[in-house]
């Protein structure tokens, strides 16, 4: 598969970035999400669509591909590629796994496992009107400069996490989906 420079340096650099080694529990509650850059020949860029308005949980916000675990997926990766077609209507066949990124816990209580790969263009895409109000691209160089974050404290003083921000044109990234941008190496 050819890259262009900007991508094989981010390839490089993830290999290159030792992965804490965790034990991850499969439970009822356990997720999965795609972390899809799509090879550009120019730009890569990664994929995130912004959930439908519809959904009882988390409606409009910005996403990965991805779900709950079915009773039915043999891995974490199954359900990430499952979940991708069913929300984007991308086929497993245009998708190559890269690596993991670290497990990221919801405040419901999922567990979500990203996982980062590398889909070539031309894909077919036929997003899931019940599930996703839109799917749209950000350069993957603009996603890697810490500098576009910005973090707030919430909750207790007692109990305060910080939660990310990452603008981009009309879209506010943010929360789980942008702790999990800032696991990428930059």
């Amino acid at each position: 598969m050819k890259m262009n420079d900007r991508l094989s340096r981010f390839l490089s650099q993830y290999l290159l970035t030792p992965l804490v080694n965790e034990y991850v529990n499969i439970t009822s509650h356990s997720a999965a999400v795609l972390v899809p850059i799509i090879n550009h020949p120019h730009t890569p860029t990664l994929l995130f669509t912004q959930r439908s308005h519809q959904l009882r949980h988390h409606p409009g916000q910005v996403a990965f591909p991805g779900g709950k675990r079915d009773q039915t997926d043999s891995s974490l990766y199954e359900t990430a590629l499952r979940e991708t077609y069913e929300e984007v209507g991308i086929p497993p066949q245009f998708i190559q796994k890269i690596g993991e990124l670290p497990t990221v816990n919801s405040r419901s209580g999922h567990s979500v496992k990203p996982f980062l790969a590398l889909v070539q263009p031309g894909f077919p895409l036929n997003p899931n009107s019940d599930e996703v109000a839109e799917v749209f691209e950000v350069p993957l160089e603009y996603l890697v400069e810490t500098n576009n974050y910005a973090s707030l404290p919430v909750g207790q003083p007692h109990a305060q996490r910080q939660v990310h921000f990452l603008p981009y044109g009309s879209h506010l990234i943010w929360g789980m989906t942008a702790t999990i941008l800032l696991h990428l190496p930059s």
